[in-house]
């Protein structure tokens, strides 16, 4: 792509800047942990801070896109790990050629400024920038960055391969899993060191996945305690090779917290009320049926598929409910007998996923008016004629469905009698991207996000929950010579990159949809359009489903 180099028109910040990303960093554990955090304490102390809002959904997938676009998923058109151009079981794993937006490093790019990219999700394949890119998150374990080279660099000055996961990354056995998360960071750390001393940089982006990891893999505190002074040290280590001329900016996609509410199998109320329809014939064709290790390695974790193709779990449960089913004993009855007994939460939590495919019904897509997508969409797409390949509503009731929906969703209610959903919204409501289109039709927030959401089909729809999982609100820090003012009480994920426009010394990209926010910082940065900047690659992507689902289903999204 071709692009017109524009005159810059520098503002007032100068200077380099560090842009320290923790998935799911957030206030109560940074609290909850000070002692171990020194240098995140002291940058708290000398510094501003603020809630950091995600966008919605708030879900690395999404997320991250939306901190280096500056634009919320209805702008840059991704919405979670997997794209949907048509049905659920059709979708396709995302990439950075699936955000369509330029990224902070593209305009700093444009402006002929160099940046250093390290780990951050989303970023595969690597865009050919100034400076160096290293992706992360869904990428696998052999793609390359950017220069080509930048890898074997990097893995030759430490003495020692790097990698974008850890040793035991899905592993079952919890110590060798933690002891992976620690080394992982460390080996971050390091390379963070020797990019910013090999490459030239004015803005330099590093994240750290394994802050999130270790909430939806360990109730203990200890382990959490552990990865959070792991990630101090990473950032402790990184602030002393720099000198107090740089601004250092630290942010989080989104919270975590504990979540003890309901997993809803809303597709199960939505077929109650007639919109869902479901088979039992073949098995489901969804992301989440398919299971193999981005890392390559060759040893499945316990319940999970072997080279044939299922575990013996699966195969064992798998003919058990062919053979219920045949007797006219569903799973449902199953259920109910074993609540009568009040071991219902025990076989719950024994019978794996899969099994519970296996036995049950799961969603027709094609032949419902309405359903939930994904248990991370957040919201309930109408199976639209003329829009959807197979679409059953017609469009003179779209509208109709639309509000006899948003009725049934708002009035819905907990086993407990409180409300399931905070607010229940058309979508035009949140989005007014070009990219809106491709989210659901009805948008919905769990209160206070103590609830998960479930696309299988099962009755009772309401199961109790001790878990954790992802908060609207993550951390922001802000510390340096730019940072004079005050900060809001809340901010916005998508301020993030205009901010570091901002300290770039550049003006905010007119596209970018968040802002700096008055008074943060010593100046107030202008705004201008930015024409033909040029971003992703051509370069196809060979990224399989295979190779990415058991990575996500360890954090919790399948």
């Amino acid at each position: 792509m071709e692009w017109t180099h524009q005159e810059s028109s520098e503002t007032e910040g100068n200077g380099k800047t560090v842009v320290l990303g923790f998935d799911a960093l957030d206030f109560r554990y940074l609290d909850a942990f000070a002692d171990d955090t020194p240098n995140l304490s002291a940058l708290r102390e000398r510094g501003v801070e603020s809630s950091l809002e995600s966008t919605f959904p708030p879900w690395t997938g999404s997320a991250w896109p939306s901190m280096y676009t500056g634009t919320d998923p209805s702008h840059h058109g991704v919405y979670g790990f997997f794209d949907y151009e048509g049905y659920p079981d059709e979708g396709t794993v995302i990439s950075r050629n699936d955000v369509h937006r330029p990224a902070l490093w593209n305009y700093l790019d444009s402006e002929g400024v160099p940046s250093l990219v390290l780990n951050v999700p989303v970023t595969h394949p690597a865009d050919p920038i100034r400076g160096a890119l290293i992706p992360g998150y869904l990428a696998t374990e052999d793609t390359a960055g950017f220069p080509s080279d930048v890898r074997k660099t990097v893995s030759a000055a430490l003495g020692e391969e790097y990698t974008i996961y850890s040793r035991g990354e899905t592993a079952s056995d919890k110590e060798e899993k933690l002891s992976g998360y620690l080394e992982l960071i460390d080996l971050r750390k390091r390379a963070a060191l020797s990019l910013m001393e090999t490459y030239d940089w004015e803005v330099a982006v590093i994240q750290v996945q394994k802050t999130d990891a270790v909430f939806h893999n360990f109730d203990e505190k200890a382990a959490q305690r552990k990865v959070y002074a792991a990630a101090d040290e990473l950032a402790g280590a990184v602030l002393d090779v720099v000198d107090d001329s740089t601004n250092v900016v630290v942010c989080s996609d989104h919270g975590i917290g504990e979540t003890t509410g309901y997993r809803i199998y809303l597709n199960e109320i939505l077929r109650q009320h007639g919109y869902v329809e479901t088979t039992t014939e073949g098995r489901q064709e969804s992301l989440s049926t398919i299971k193999t290790d981005l890392t390559g390695e060759t040893s499945p974790a316990e319940g999970t598929e072997t080279t044939s193709g299922e575990s013996v779990r699966t195969r064992l449960f798998g003919s058990a409910g062919t053979m219920l089913r045949k007797a006219g004993v569903s799973p449902t009855k199953v259920y109910r007998t074993a609540k009568r007994f009040g071991v219902e939460s025990a076989l719950m939590s024994v019978t794996p996923d899969a099994v519970r495919d296996a036995a049950g019904e799961h969603v027709d897509w094609r032949a419902s008016k309405a359903y939930l997508p994904s248990g991370t969409r957040l919201g309930v797409r109408i199976n639209l004629e003329g829009r959807e390949s197979e679409g059953i509503v017609p469009q003179s009731e779209y509208e109709e469905v639309r509000t006899e929906l948003i009725e049934l969703l708002s009035s819905l209610e907990t086993p407990d009698g409180d409300p399931v959903f905070e607010f229940v919204k058309r979508r035009e409501k949140l989005y007014q991207g070009e990219y809106a289109e491709k989210a659901p039709d009805i948008l919905f927030m769990p209160h206070e996000m103590n609830h998960q959401l479930s696309v299988k089909v099962y009755d009772p729809p309401f199961l109790s929950i001790d878990t954790y999982d992802h908060k609207q609100h993550g951390v922001f820090l802000g510390a340096g010579p730019a940072f004079e003012g005050v900060a809001p009480e809340s901010m916005s994920l998508t301020d993030i990159a205009p901010i570091c426009m901002a300290l770039a010394g550049f003006d905010v990209p007119e596209r970018m949809t968040g802002e700096v926010p008055e008074g943060i910082l010593s100046f107030s940065p202008s705004v201008r359009a930015y024409r033909d900047v040029p971003y992703g690659t051509e370069q196809a992507t060979t990224d399989g489903e295979e190779e990415v689902t058991e990575r996500l289903e360890d954090l919790g999204y399948l």
